[in-house]
Order: C-alpha cells, then structure tokens, then sequence
C-alpha cells in the first residue's frame, strides 16, 4: 500500500507587470546574466494543459501545489479541493524574499506545512504523457529513480557550478565504494539501459564524478529535505539569500542525490520519459509524441538558443490542445 502521493508545480506569470516592476527594483543588484538569462522566466502559457494531463493520467493524486509569487491564473478554480496555491510567502523566510532563484524555490518546499511524506516536483515545463498509476514514482514507499554516475560538464549558462556543489557533500557524506558494494543490483539494473555505459566507464574513481540528471519530475521523500537541512543548513541557508540563481548555489538535487546514494530507491526504466530542447529538437517530433504519447512524461525545455519562441509556442499549444480539448476539473 502506497501513502498519498503530492504533486508540486512551481510556475512564474513572467508577463505579470507586477511582477516585472520588482524583478526589475531587485535586478539592480550585481547578478550572474548567464543563469538568470530570460528563457529561465518565460511562460509558454501552457499551465492549463498541465493540468488537463494531471487529471488524465493521474486522476488518484492526492493534492496538487502550486507554488507561485503572488500569482494565480485567472481560469484556475482554486475551489477544487485537490489545489493547495502557495505563495512564497508561505513557506520561505520573509527576509530571502522576493526570491527570482528557482533554487531557492525548491530547496524550501519541505516547509509547505500541508505537504505530504510523498511528493513529486514538477518545473511547469515537464507534462504527464501518458496513463500512469503511482508505482511510476513510489514503490514499496520508496521513489521510483535512476541512479547513473556521470561527469559534470560545465558549459556557458549551465548548473554545473551547482551540481558540483551538490556532489561536494555527497562525496563528504558517503563512500562510494561502499555504495556501489551495497547497491549494486540497482546501479546496474537493465532498465537504465545503455546509459550504465557511463557508470561502468567511472568505476575506478574514488569519489562519485557525478550523478546524471534528467529535468524530469522527481519523487521525494518530505524527510530527505527536513534531514539535509538539518545537516547541512548552515550551508544551504547561503543558497536562501541569492534571489537570483549563483554559481555558488545548492539545488533540490543535493535530496535528489542523497537519496540514491542512500540506496533508497526503485530503478526506474529510463525510457519513460524525455526531454526535449525546443532549440533544438524538432519540432515535428514532439508534436508527434505529444499526441502519440510515446513517452509517460515529457519536459519541453525553453533555453537561450531558441531563437522563434512565439512560433513554437504556437504549435505546441495547438497540439496540446488536439490532445487535450476539453477543459479539466481544475478550470472554471
């Protein structure tokens, strides 16, 4: 028997003139342009259909938290009883805010009071695809995840600053020979598929390189964040004073990756899901995943080298909505 399972979406309205005025007031501020460039904020106005994919392939969620800045979409029924709207306010510090850092966003969700044991966080740009029940993120009470070792390349504009950081006090904190011996039916399970490739070639390390991520939604265990804080909080509360994002941040991975090292994990089939980069990839492709629902879950990331958002916006929304035309329980 699985507890009730949470999902959490944190969205920003970059349109809200509200919004822009303070982000603008903070801006001010000496800051690091590669990692709050405007592809971090933009909003494809695709929440709805986050939405509609929720109430389609996970009708047995337990609560839903949407966590914004004072914001709310105004075709939201926030009388639904499964929408719990959160504001910073709610669960950050009043003196970290306003905070345009989604680090520190994410870092703090274990303080939304009503949040259960299990949760699920979700970026707003990462959609449910296809049926799935709650085994896809908790088995045996224990998050559906896939633990691969991978270097950490640093590139313009990347968190690999932050990853580095992470795994800074995962290495301080775990043997890595002691988890592989402990581990090891997990690490090399055949549902990671070729990507075990790179935890193969790592093996002579002494210390973890790296852990892969996928920008995908990840299952959480409350406690891991109330743990790592109390660990770690003289460090993390650092992250909390950065309204924007730093080269010197810690990420809701650091949990992420305390709890594969800790070996409390399922393996999960890497081919469930994908990320697409909408600068990138084509666009016909994931239209037709989209519709054909290949993949269980999806996330289409906006990055610096999309140079025709407005044209990708359109024909994401018009499949989205051929998919799912109908408004959901959650709108009014």
């Amino acid at each position: 028997m699985i507890d009730k399972i949470d999902f959490v979406v944190t969205w920003v309205d970059n349109n809200d003139e509200a919004w822009m005025k303070k982000k603008q007031y903070y801006q001010t501020e000496d800051k690091n342009e590669t990692l709050n460039t405007d592809s971090r904020y933009r909003d494809f106005d695709l929440l709805k259909y986050w939405f509609r994919s929720v109430e389609k392939y996970a009708p047995w969620v337990n609560r839903i938290f949407l966590v914004t800045d004072n914001q709310v979409p105004d075709w939201l029924d926030t009388t639904n009883e499964k929408i719990i709207c959160v504001d910073h306010t709610d669960y950050i510090e009043q003196k970290f805010l306003p905070t345009f850092n989604s680090n520190v966003i994410e870092l703090n969700v274990a303080n939304i009071p009503e949040l259960g044991e299990n949760f699920v966080l979700f970026n707003d740009d990462t959609f449910l695809n296809d049926s799935i029940d709650e085994t896809f993120f908790f088995k045996n009470e224990l998050p559906v995840d896939t633990f691969i070792e991978s270097p950490i390349m640093a590139t313009k504009g990347s968190v690999a600053h932050t990853m580095v950081n992470n795994m800074e006090l995962i290495n301080t904190s775990f043997e890595k020979k002691e988890f592989y011996k402990k581990n090891w039916k997990k690490v090399f399970s055949p549902k990671i598929g070729l990507k075990v490739i790179r935890t193969i070639a790592l093996l002579p390390g002494s210390d973890l390189s790296g852990i892969w991520n996928s920008h995908l939604p990840v299952p959480y265990k409350k406690n891991t964040f109330i743990k790592l804080w109390d660990i770690f909080g003289k460090k993390l509360i650092k992250t909390n004073e950065n309204k924007f994002r730093t080269p010197y941040d810690y990420s809701h991975w650091l949990m992420r990756y305390w709890q594969l090292v800790s070996g409390k994990f399922v393996p999960k089939n890497t081919r469930s899901g994908m990320v697409y980069d909408l600068g990138t990839a084509s666009i016909s492709i994931i239209k037709d995943d989209i519709l054909s629902g290949k993949h269980k879950v999806i996330c289409l990331n906006d990055t610096d080298n999309l140079t025709n958002p407005d044209t990708v916006k359109k024909e994401v929304t018009e499949t989205f909505n051929r998919k799912f035309p109908g408004k959901s329980i959650f709108e009014v």
